[in-house]
């Protein structure tokens, strides 16, 4: 039997399907391509969706501009330069308000002379007083400073830190009584009281103060500025003081029955501020020597607050020995520095730590330069630690925000202990160190610790004025110049057209 090849048995199946292609083929090709078309028709979709979400995007981003009232053009840019010139100009113009509101602080003492004071208040800036101007105030500022004592209402404690010859301090007046009778005297005018005052200022911090004024070399001018602040500040905050004694008929009733410490400026800065790194909070049991020298417990201290603690204290040449030990240093030339070789001047070297930032941080004399928030107002510091009636704390603090100069008290620590009583945080002062026979219960210690502000002469190019631009005034049409349809969509409100009658 013959054997037949594939080819031989395909033949019939090829000559099927050559008959039938037609039919076949139309049964195939749907099957291949609706799948096909089905596919391309759900990416083609997804284009169009992603194109039309691309174009709806674009279509909104159109209409917020359309929303703008003033577009970015030519017109829009002036308006935004007349904005910031309106700014600049009225912060130049708040800055010489609050210069303007501080001019019955800045009152030169007559005692130094008319001509003295006419130089001064002309003085420009990095301009220099003649050095006959200088030599008096050398020669009367241990005067000046003895005028403190008599406006806090105690008695003098800086004899001791006047030269032979200068002259005699001026010794405060007693008050008197509703009844007529002065508080050391009795219904028969006899003695009653061995003080006259009604409080007292301990002696070593007079003394202490009155050295930082006690010059040996003619000073600079800058010496005498940043010294009369100083000075201008003590005076504002006795009289504080003196306010809250001004009801008192005497020590047993006197607000405020002993300061045992005030400073201002380079004295009163911290070096550990606020006390963030601990070591403010005193545990009165503790007796053991190993604990004082073991710093303050963890629980008393801020995280990480022990990167925080200032590094050093700069050196400043009014002041040696630390803030509370020593006494004055002339001004002399500083060492080299390191960096340009020139000689410090000693003129920037005075207002190393005299002042603080907001937070209140001390300031060298380069940060002071270059921190922009201390440019229209320097923030001095100040402590001051009284002893005083418990009741009359609060009546202090009001005393003090009302001073006629921005007072910012930052930290109120009650019980505190004073340096210069040598005391206990817990222990009231002894009636030793008050006027005789002040019978005082409610008496404890008090630290305030703050800031004085003090404005700094404007100055139109810190601000980003021109010299004359602080005093011109914007023409009327130059700030009203948008649209009343444009300042309509400013403030959201629809535009009302006044209809002609």
């Amino acid at each position: 039997m013959a054997k037949t090849s594939a080819a031989d048995q395909a033949r019939p199946v090829v000559a099927i399907f050559v008959k039938q292609h037609f039919w076949m083929l139309a049964l195939l090709v749907p099957l291949i391509l609706v799948p096909s078309l089905l596919a391309a028709r759900g990416q083609l979709t997804a284009q169009i969706d992603e194109v039309r979400r691309k174009i709806e995007g674009h279509i909104s981003a159109l209409q917020n501009v359309r929303k703008i009232p003033q577009h970015p053009n030519s017109s829009w840019a002036n308006d935004i330069d007349t904005s910031t010139m309106r700014v600049k100009r009225e912060t130049f113009a708040e800055w010489r308000k609050l210069w303007d509101s501080q001019q019955p602080l800045r009152v030169w003492p007559e005692s130094l002379g008319p001509d003295f004071v006419k130089a001064v208040d002309a003085l420009k800036p990095d301009a220099k007083l003649s050095p006959r101007l200088l030599e008096r105030y050398q020669n009367n500022v241990r005067s000046l400073v003895r005028e403190l004592p008599a406006r806090m209402g105690v008695e003098d404690g800086m004899g001791d830190a006047t030269e032979a010859g200068q002259a005699a301090p001026i010794a405060p007046q007693p008050r008197v009584r509703p009844d007529g009778l002065r508080p050391g005297e009795g219904p028969a005018g006899k003695a009653a009281e061995a003080s006259p005052f009604f409080a007292v200022w301990d002696a070593g911090n007079q003394l202490r103060i009155a050295s930082t004024f006690d010059w040996d070399k003619k000073p600079s001018t800058a010496k005498v500025l940043l010294a009369q602040e100083e000075l201008w500040v003590y005076g504002i905050l006795c009289d504080v003081v003196a306010r809250m004694n001004k009801s008192a008929t005497g020590p047993h009733n006197a607000a405020i029955a002993g300061v045992d410490e005030l400073y201002v400026g380079y004295l009163a800065a911290e070096d550990n501020p606020g006390g963030v790194a601990g070591g403010r909070v005193t545990r009165v049991a503790s007796t053991q020597a190993s604990d004082a020298m073991a710093g303050p417990p963890p629980d008393l201290m801020a995280p990480g607050a022990e990167q925080q603690v200032i590094a050093g204290r700069p050196p400043n040449p009014r002041f040696a020995g630390g803030p509370r030990g020593g006494g004055a240093v002339p001004v002399q030339p500083g060492p080299p520095s390191a960096e340009t070789g020139e000689t410090v001047d000693p003129d920037v070297a005075l207002r190393n730590w005299v002042y603080v930032d907001f937070t209140g941080k001390p300031l060298d004399a380069t940060q002071l330069e270059a921190a922009v928030d201390c440019q229209m107002v320097h923030l001095m510091p100040f402590v001051l630690r009284v002893v005083i009636d418990e009741r009359q704390i609060d009546a202090l603090l009001v005393a003090l925000s009302t001073a006629p100069i921005p007072i910012d008290v930052r930290q109120v620590r009650i019980a505190a202990s004073s340096a210069s009583a040598q005391q206990g945080p817990t222990q009231p002062r002894s009636d030793a160190a008050l006027p005789s026979g002040a019978g005082r219960f409610y008496d404890v210690p008090l630290e305030l610790r703050g800031t004085v502000g003090l404005a700094t002469p404007p100055n139109e190019k810190t601000v980003g004025l021109e010299p004359g631009q602080g005093d011109a005034v914007a023409p009327a049409e130059a700030e009203n110049k948008a649209s009343p349809a444009a300042k309509a969509a400013l403030f959201g409100r629809p535009i009302r057209r006044r209809m002609a009658t």
